[in-house]
């Protein structure tokens, strides 16, 4: 059975219906309509092209100071080799792009950033407390071993200053530390096992545990260094991120489930004076 061409088809969603065909690069229109659907569906590149027209209906409403958006572009501009109008236009003609392209292309990351900035400057700090469990990272020595007794030998040994336990791991440890002979992290705490996680956050550095059961083996644990998390730059900026991410991924699940976007929360006028990073 032949399916039958839709004649209902909604408008898009940019409101600009045009011709049915699909480019490429600019002016070579390579593809018709159905042929994108039929690529869309069985490549699974709707969710990245959803993503694609929410950031751009984003960007599209971030304004710049021209003085700043002329900077942006003529440093792009340079890095790719592009230093005269001769230049510009055989190199728009080579990467097949429209001049409007290269203003987008070269402050796009500019233009997100102040969006960001904008909307969650104020809110990092409440988001970093509540990661912050997350974040804080930990070493610590490990030794795993099935035989009860022998743990307990271990132990006594470590406990009364008898050994090293850098030593006793590379010789006794049934686990994949006696590799780096017990030695673990600097690591996020909750990347270990519930049971240690526990001890590890409950801690002090230079505390030695007795032998305690994990799974199918018994475990010696000591906390060698807690570093906890810190919002200084890096942070703040991957928290910035974590805000957008979930911000940007709960638009395009609604675009994809066909739902009505809510009203893009309001962006920063050009020249705002925006939160320090």
């Amino acid at each position: 059975m032949t399916p039958q061409p839709r004649t209902n088809l909604p408008e898009p969603l940019s409101g600009m219906p045009e011709q049915p065909v699909v480019e490429l690069g600019c002016g070579h229109p390579w593809f018709t309509l159905s042929e994108v659907n039929r690529l869309v569906r069985q490549q699974g590149v709707g969710p990245a092209l959803a993503r694609a027209w929410v950031i751009d209906e984003l960007v599209q409403r971030i304004q710049l100071d021209p003085a700043l958006q002329q900077q942006l572009v003529e440093a792009w501009l340079h890095q790719h080799g592009v230093n005269n109008e001769v230049d510009l236009k055989a190199w728009l003609e080579r990467q097949r792009l429209q001049r409007q392209d290269v203003i987008i292309l070269a402050t796009q990351a500019e233009r997100l950033e102040r969006f960001r900035r904008h909307r969650w400057g104020e809110e990092v700090e409440i988001h970093f407390l509540r990661r912050k469990p997350d974040l804080d990272q930990v070493i610590y020595s490990l030794l795993r071993i099935s035989d009860h007794a022998l743990a307990e030998e271990l132990y006594q040994c470590l406990e009364e200053g008898e050994a090293d336990f850098a030593d006793l791991a590379e010789r006794h440890s049934e686990g994949p530390e006696r590799g780096s002979r017990g030695r673990i992290g600097p690591l996020p705490v909750t990347t270990a096992h519930p049971e240690i996680a526990g001890r590890l956050r409950a801690g002090k550095p230079g505390q030695l545990w007795p032998p305690f059961p994990v799974a199918d083996v018994w475990v010696l644990l000591r906390l060698e260094e807690q570093q906890p998390a810190r919002l200084n730059a890096e942070t703040r900026g991957q928290m910035m991120d974590e805000l957008f991410e979930a911000w940007l991924q709960e638009r395009v699940n609604l675009l994809l489930a066909g739902e009505a976007l809510p009203e893009p929360p309001p962006v920063p006028a050009a020249t705002e004076e925006l939160p320090d990073q």
